[in-house]
């Protein structure tokens, strides 16, 4: 199967469409996503699940827009969420109530009787107050709930400090020693199920030498559990898989880290005989979405070059959250010079860009970009700052796009507003 987004006659195509076509009758930014990339990506972490008791969930964070999780849903997936507001998305887009869990480190009560009342899978119980809050709530409604105590293991992801999750220094999850409080808690406890473990160490992980570590730390753990007395039915290992930000679609790269980290993973803990959960949202999503932005202005100060675009960090925040680094291509190909540019945004923020110091095509105003490995944590995480609309969203199968998200409006923020 060739790439999702490629070149062809030096012109960006994502699957049949030609890109520069498309964006020059659409307004900019927006972005697109290739139903191809998505089912090319669950179907590498099912493969990787074959010869388990596997249940894949997607995590909704990274990318919640309906249409594409329908798609993920169709393949089997379950639903990873952190909200109320997710679950009831999870929910009205059809996800198998026991095929979703429920992490996060501040549910409130109505959220977790919400999650009780739909009898999700689990509930991944991140402090021994929450456990408390957990159990009250199950009693009260005299029903039993799963849990996992998502444990913290110190390891070190190797990654960006926001999105390390597995130390003890994070907000993150509890201490093994207090774990085993909450597990010796819930044993006598006739509503609360202590069924799983639950860990996640990070995002945007590129190497397997964390997960080996998290093998070797779950390996542990279940020991220790079984010898308190729990009967463990599942592991939930998180997520944290990364993806390869620096393809730029004209090497055949692979675009996630799935095939390299995921089957290490599983293989090492299949032989304990668990349900084993997995919580994916960048290595299905990200690879599969490009934001698209058109060139406004040059702008040289005599000490650096700018590159103005319609795109700014309200769009996608991640370069400026993260320094995150994503690919940015031009639309056409051709030969001409390049420069070093930082590429920015309109929003009144010197952290507004979306690249620093790249070396880029002589891009003139009226041409356009593709910021690439945008699938993930781009819109999800959009706002209206400086009122700047949120963009629209499209989904591109084999020959067709489709409308996913038609965008705002000013008058649409505006109406939201009691006058």
């Amino acid at each position: 199967m060739k790439n999702s987004f490629y070149y062809s006659h030096n012109r960006l195509h994502c699957e049949n469409i030609d890109l520069l076509s498309f964006a020059s009758e659409h307004n900019t930014p927006f972005y697109l996503y290739s139903k191809q990339e998505v089912a090319r990506n669950c179907q590498q972490v099912l493969k990787a699940g074959e010869h388990v008791d596997f249940l894949p969930c997607f995590a909704l964070k990274a990318n919640y827009n309906p249409a594409l999780l329908r798609i993920i849903r169709d393949l089997g997936f379950g639903a990873d969420v952190v909200s109320g507001g997710e679950l009831t998305f999870a929910l009205k887009l059809g996800f198998n109530p026991d095929k979703i869990v429920f992490a996060g480190v501040g549910k409130t009560e109505s959220e977790i009787e919400f999650a009780i009342r739909e009898n999700i899978h689990s509930i991944n119980v991140e402090s021994e107050q929450e456990y408390d809050t957990v159990a009250k709530i199950a009693n009260k409604l005299e029903t039993p709930v799963r849990i996992a105590v998502r444990v913290t293991p110190d390891i070190d992801a190797r990654t960006h400090s926001y999105i390390s999750t597995g130390k003890h220094i994070n907000k993150f999850g509890v201490a093994p020693h207090k774990a085993l409080t909450i597990y010796n808690k819930a044993l006598s406890d006739p509503y609360v199920v202590p069924a799983g473990v639950h860990i996640h160490i990070g995002s945007q992980i590129v190497t397997p030498e964390p997960f080996k570590e998290a093998v070797r730390f779950l390996r542990s753990f279940t020991k220790q559990l079984t010898d308190l007395g729990v009967t463990l039915q599942f592991l939930d290992l998180g997520g944290g898989i990364g993806i390869n930000y620096t393809n730029d679609f004209r090497s055949q790269q692979q675009s996630t880290y799935i095939n390299d980290i995921l089957p290490l993973y599983l293989d090492g803990l299949k032989d304990l005989n668990l349900r084993m959960v997995v919580e994916l949202g960048r290595s299905i999503i990200g690879s599969a979405g490009i934001l698209v932005t058109k060139a406004l202005y040059q702008k040289d100060t005599g000490v650096k070059q700018f590159l103005i675009v319609d795109a700014a960090m309200n769009n996608l925040i991640r370069p400026s959250l993260y320094q995150a680094h994503h690919e940015i291509v031009p639309l056409l190909l051709d030969e001409r010079p390049h420069k070093v540019v930082d590429v920015v945004g309109p929003v009144c923020e010197t952290g507004d860009f979306l690249a620093k110091d790249r070396k880029l095509p002589d891009i003139q105003p009226g041409e356009y970009l593709a910021v690439t490995g945008a699938g993930a944590y781009g819109q999800a995480l959009s706002s209206n700052y400086n009122l700047r609309p949120r963009i629209a969203e499209y989904l591109v199968d084999g020959g067709e796009v489709r409308t996913i998200y038609k965008g705002q409006t000013i008058e649409d923020i505006f109406q939201e507003f009691e006058i």
